[in-house]
């Protein structure tokens, strides 16, 4: 019994020695395997992690968030500091509780998990920690095997020995999806609720915690009580673990959830967004900086742009002021600032979901009129003025050298006057004229000028002056010619992107002007004005007449033929704006709408003004900007290159431009002689149209001539066939003598001289006496001239026979003058001057007049000797005779005997003694003459008293 017990004891201790050693060998064996497995594993050195896309943005020129541009993973990355203490707590709680406990494995949650896989006959239970997590998103496929499992958990040891617990949270929450193609938090914030991770309220954080599980079953967009339930399970959850408290849970719990209702749409897609057209003309800037796909839909990219969301806005809200209803044709509308080229709103087409082809930068249409532009800025670069006149009347045929005929009409086939200055044809659009001024400048000029604005493949045709290009032009090609017209001359290549950073803001291109030589001078600054002062007036007086703004503004209207294209291009100093209808996808013309055709001053004109009006409402009024030096329209001979005289022929004067201190300042020394025509004989009205042709004054000195007829040119200077020349362009001068006929003149008064002296003064006169008479007279004395014919201021000339009578003294018997009435010296005189020396004078108180001869002896006419004695009595008048004392009817009396008469005071029918006279006694008075008294009333005698 003993033997059996020891032989089986030693049997069982055998077999647990030999159990014992093979357990110890199958660990030893399993350490081996395990410890090959893990060094068989890289380092996290050597491990490379699968690249995180991240969503590219799009901004403003103020720096707002136009767009996003992302393939299958819509991710935005951020630093641990921008989130949120609750998305934190969130996250934690309902993903791995014990996060800050574990060292990167859970094996608690291993165990559990475990035992569910074997119930399960798969793994179907999650174990994983946020830090395993974060190795299967960043480092290893989501497929689920042991491996997979074994190697997360050995690599997520790794992590949490390398990083700290921030840092993993970070690198958990920047990778995660949250459903609707949003991958990290800082997306899933913006996407479901319009704000940043670092300002998620308590239950936004436990709504997209919740959604980590099953994005698509509790996202809200998908589910709203899905959502709701999986919250507030989360808000159990963090209540729970102690990360809010009893207030913060039950009110989290009240709150509704609000979601970002445009968030649905944020995608890669434009269709709907604002400026899509924009956004693809952006992408595509980003391919021809060498960016590709990856950078541009999972780099990171921030791309900063030159739109301007108001002013997009206000073009889209323009083109519907316009058309309010659905049209057939599409439409673009691109506008630019002309200071630096930078793009601030561009209008594709009419519909981006229907159509992405982006007309604005992609369409290559006709422009028609609008091409004109550019042919009237290459005639001004040669300066040529815009007053130069071509006859406006078609149809023409121009002969082509190669090729076939040219034949131009008007639009509408109008008819205008003969002539017609090229302002005036850009003004009315008149096809006819500018067909001939390309023909002048050369097609191949404008073309030129074209490429150095960077606008290509126009050809050389013609044609092209009237919008006939190679393969068209897009309305961005219009925009340059017009900005640079705009911006005084200086061409600024369109601008999109102003910057480009990674997703950290490291600048990986910055727009400079400088270096990237964007800019370019392409029109003298008063060329430019020049032109804009031109078309200016399309609006204000033109086809363009319908984009008036009431602000100064210029454009051109362009409409091609069959109404397959119609545009208006325009520009204030601020903006430029150029506006394109028609049908994109076919060439067929367009119909009217609204019984209204579609032309360039209508339609396109109309969204012009809308646009432009709206963009500027807020803006101070400008003006075009002067340049120091205007041109000036100088018309010039084309042989001298100076200004023209009035000789110069009429077909080879042209309107130049020259800057005002450029100008010409002398005239034609070519056709500035002219020679001197006879006009002799010829009469002044005969004369005048000849000088008037020849642009000669005349002076006209009018002079007495025996030998031409009054009105006849007798004499001219210069004489004729003489050569005259003006030096400054101002009229020559002639002077012509003009007959007068023969000279008349007063005939001088001769009495009284000696003959030699009156001939003398005849001879003056170029005359000479006739015929001389002699006589006595006693009105002058002898040898001297008496009388004479014609009389003294009669109208004579030279030929006018003069006879003279000169006295030969007084006859020495002569009848004696009436001397009655003469005074004392009249008298004497006339005596004298007949003969008469002795004469007695003799004064008499008379009643004739004082001092005047009353009386004679001998009488006159009779005939006596003179140098027998004549007396002459002359009145002394009156004498005043002594009144004073008299009674007033005697006084009265004596004075009316007298022959005068009287004047009584104080009153003529009292009665008294004259008591003073006036004037006295004694002087003498004309008969007639009034005397003045005073009187004395008498005193009554007393009465005697005693009668």
């Amino acid at each position: 019994m003993i033997s059996a017990r020891k032989s089986s004891k030693g049997c069982l201790r055998g077999f647990l020695i030999f159990a014992a050693a093979a357990i110890v060998l199958i660990i030893g064996i399993a350490a081996i395997i395990a410890l090959t497995y893990i060094n068989s594993l890289p380092t996290l050195e050597e491990l490379s992690p699968s690249p995180i896309a991240q969503t590219s943005k799009v901004y403003d020129l103020d720096g707002n968030l136009i767009t996003e541009f992302h393939a299958e993973e819509n991710r935005e990355i951020i630093p641990f500091s921008s989130m949120s203490d609750n998305i934190i707590n969130a996250i934690v709680s309902v993903e791995d509780k014990r996060f800050y406990e574990h060292q990167g494995v859970d094996y608690r949650r291993i165990v559990g998990a475990a035992i569910a896989d074997i119930r399960a006959g798969e793994l179907a239970e999650g174990a994983s920690t946020i830090t395993q997590q974060v190795v299967k998103n960043i480092y290893f496929s989501h497929e689920k095997t042991w491996r997979r499992k074994i190697n997360e958990a050995l690599i997520a040891i790794q992590l949490e020995r390398n990083y700290t617990k921030d840092k993993l949270l970070e690198m958990y929450l920047n990778t995660i999806y949250f459903g609707t193609g949003t991958y990290g938090i800082e997306k899933a914030s913006e996407v479901y609720f319009g704000k940043d991770a670092s300002d998620l309220s308590i239950p936004e954080a436990a709504l997209l915690a919740g959604m980590v599980q099953a994005p698509e079953v509790y996202s809200p967009f998908n589910n709203m009580e899905s959502a709701k339930y999986r919250r507030d399970h989360v808000l159990k959850m963090m209540y729970d673990q102690g990360f809010i408290d009893s207030s913060q849970y039950m009110n989290s719990l009240g709150v509704p959830i609000q979601i970002n209702e445009d968030g649905i749409n944020i995608s890669g897609s434009q269709s709907g967004r604002l400026a899509p057209y924009f956004i693809d003309f952006v992408k595509q800037q980003l391919y021809d900086q060498k960016f590709n796909d990856y950078d541009v839909f999972k780099g990171g990219l921030r791309i900063y742009t030159t739109l301007d969301i108001n002013l997009q806005k206000k073009a889209e809200q323009a083109v519907k002021t316009v058309f309010p209803g659905d049209i057939t044709p599409s439409y673009s509308l691109i506008c630019t600032d002309p200071a630096n080229g930078y793009i601030y709103a561009l209008i594709g087409g009419k519909d981006y979901a229907e159509s992405k082809f982006n007309i604005a930068t992609q369409g290559r249409r006709q422009p028609g009129s609008v091409f004109k532009t550019l042919v009237l800025m290459e005639s001004a670069i040669q300066n040529i003025s815009a007053k130069n006149e071509f006859d406006p009347n078609g149809p023409i045929t121009i002969d082509m050298p190669e090729g076939p005929d040219w034949i131009v009409n008007n639009y509408g086939g109008q008819q205008f006057g003969e002539k017609m200055s090229i302002e005036d044809a850009t003004i009315s659009s008149v096809n006819i004229v500018y067909a001939q001024l390309i023909m002048n400048i050369g097609a191949e000029n404008v073309e030129a000028l074209c490429n150095k604005m960077d606008i290509f493949d126009i050809g050389s045709n013609p044609a092209i002056a009237l919008g006939g290009l190679e393969t068209g032009i897009t309305p961005l090609d219009v925009s340059k010619v017009f900005s640079t017209l705009a911006s005084g001359g200086i061409y600024h290549k369109p601008v999109t992107i102003l910057k480009i950073t990674d997703a950290r803001g490291n600048i990986l291109y910055q727009y400079d002007p400088e270096e990237e030589d964007s800019s370019k001078r392409i029109l003298e600054e008063p060329v430019s004005y020049y032109i804009t002062g031109i078309l200016k007036k399309v609006i204000e007086a033109g086809t363009g007449r319908g984009a008036g703004i009431g602000r100064p503004a210029a454009g051109k209207t362009g409409t091609t033929s069959d109404y397959k294209d119609a545009w208006f291009a325009g520009y204030t100093p601020e903006l430029v704006t150029i506006v394109w209808i028609g049908n994109s996808e076919s060439s067929e013309p367009m119909e009217p709408i609204n019984d209204r055709v579609v032309v360039g001053g209508t339609y396109p004109a109309d969204i012009w003004r809308e646009f432009m009006t709206l963009a500027l409402q807020d803006s101070p009024v400008m003006e075009f900007t002067a340049p120091e030096e205007e041109l000036v329209d100088i018309e010039i001979c084309s042989e001298s290159g100076l200004r023209p005289v009035f000789w110069c022929p009429e077909e080879i004067l042209v309107w130049k431009i020259f800057l005002k201190g450029d100008r010409p300042e002398y005239t034609c020394d070519i056709h500035n002689k002219v020679e001197i025509p006879d006009v002799i004989s010829l009469s002044i009205n005969e004369a005048e149209p000849i000088f008037e042709e020849l642009y000669t004054e005349i002076t006209q000195v009018h002079e007495f001539n025996d030998t031409y007829n009054q009105g006849i040119i007798f004499d001219q200077s210069p004489p004729s066939g003489s050569f005259l020349e003006s030096l400054t362009g101002e009229k020559l001068s002639v002077i012509l003598y003009i007959s007068k006929g023969e000279q008349t003149f007063n005939m001088p008064d001769l009495t009284g001289l000696k003959l030699n002296s009156a001939k003398n003064i005849l001879s003056a006169l170029d005359m000479d006496i006739d015929s001389i008479v002699y006589e006595f007279s006693e009105l002058e004395p002898a040898d001297r001239i008496f009388g004479q014919t014609p009389v003294k201021d009669s109208t004579v000339t030279k030929s006018t026979e003069v006879k003279v009578f000169i006295s030969k003294g007084i006859n020495p018997e002569g009848g004696i003058p009436d001397l009655i009435g003469l005074t004392e010296e009249e008298a004497l005189s006339l005596l004298s001057s007949s003969g008469f020396e002795n004469i007695s004078i003799l004064f008499e108180e008379s009643q004739e007049e004082i001092e005047k001869v009353f009386s004679q002896v001998p009488d006159s006419g009779t005939v006596y000797n003179k140098e027998a004695e004549i007396i002459l009595r002359i009145s002394r008048g009156i004498m005043v005779p002594d009144i004073i004392g008299l009674e007033l009817e005697d006084a009265v009396t004596v004075l009316e005997d007298l022959g005068f008469e009287v004047t009584v005071l104080p009153d003529g029918s009292s009665e008294g003694i004259v008591s003073s006279q006036d004037p006295e006694n004694g002087q003498y008075l004309n008969y007639g003459s009034s005397i003045t008294i005073e009187i004395e009333e008498a005193i009554p005698p007393e009465e005697d008293p005693g009668e």
